[in-house]
């Protein structure tokens, strides 16, 4: 199904999970705006995702960083509008018990993981409510069962779930909807940040989602909004060719 025209805008996508969201997008025609603090990275991804015939325009720098939010915004404008909102980009932060967690070493994943996504919705809002778009916030099943040593990762995904769903509500009444997708454990460099020094080469790599995001963005989104999705389950429904 072709969807030139649209415009997406995915966060954390110079590799992993990202970038194979972007590659999805690109393949149905997608016109794109990515983003990374890898700005090598992004720009490797951004050639590469051209070659696939869509627009494509890379904006390095960090998510937290409110000059780079307008940015992605300003150039998603100049694409023609904003379709899809895919939040990817996450903090996982350090691992470790919560009776020996050094609070102030939070740091980053509360900004990273629930308020940059929020404050880039707010941002594209009023583009999501004239193309009746879509927002994706990624999450994991950190956000629904206690690991230990992912507490602080886990609570900011489960803070970005219960916001997700509010907007979703929020929301319907303009005609934007709101998903949240659990990818799963997978071969990226984040999950092997969270293993140092294990071998993690039995996870599948990130394009075993190809078949979700197929699905997915085929959708009519207001039926699927506020719904949460494991993107590797096999499901009849998201299993059909594309």
């Amino acid at each position: 199904m072709g969807m030139a025209g649209r415009v997406g805008l995915v966060t954390g996508a110079s590799r992993g999970l990202g970038r194979v969201i972007a590659g999805v997008l690109a393949a149905r025609g997608v016109d794109l705006v990515i983003g990374a603090r890898d700005a090598k990275a992004l720009g490797l991804a951004a050639g590469e995702l051209h070659e696939q015939g869509s627009a494509v325009v890379a904006v390095a720098g960090d998510v937290t960083d409110a000059s780079v939010r307008q940015r992605m915004i300003d150039a998603s404008r100049e694409l023609g509008g904003l379709d899809f909102v895919i939040n990817n980009a996450s903090e996982l932060g350090s691992i470790g018990p919560l009776s020996r967690f050094d609070i102030p070493g939070m740091g980053r994943i509360f900004p990273v993981n629930v308020g940059a996504p929020m404050a880039l919705v707010q941002l594209a809002l009023p583009m999501l409510v004239r193309r009746r778009g879509l927002i994706v916030n990624v999450t994991s099943d950190a956000a629904i069962a206690a690991y230990p040593g992912w507490g602080p990762y886990g609570a900011s995904k489960a803070a970005l779930e219960l916001l997700t769903r509010t907007l979703a509500v929020e929301l319907r009444e303009q005609g934007v909807s709101a998903v949240i997708v659990d990818p799963g454990d997978m071969r990226t460099r984040m999950h092997q940040k969270a293993f140092p020094g294990e071998d993690i080469s039995d996870r599948p790599l990130p394009e075993v989602t190809i078949p979700f995001w197929q699905w997915l963005f085929a959708q009519d989104f207001a039926a699927i909004s506020g719904r949460r999705f494991a993107a590797r389950e096999v499901h009849a429904e998201w299993q059909q060719p594309a």
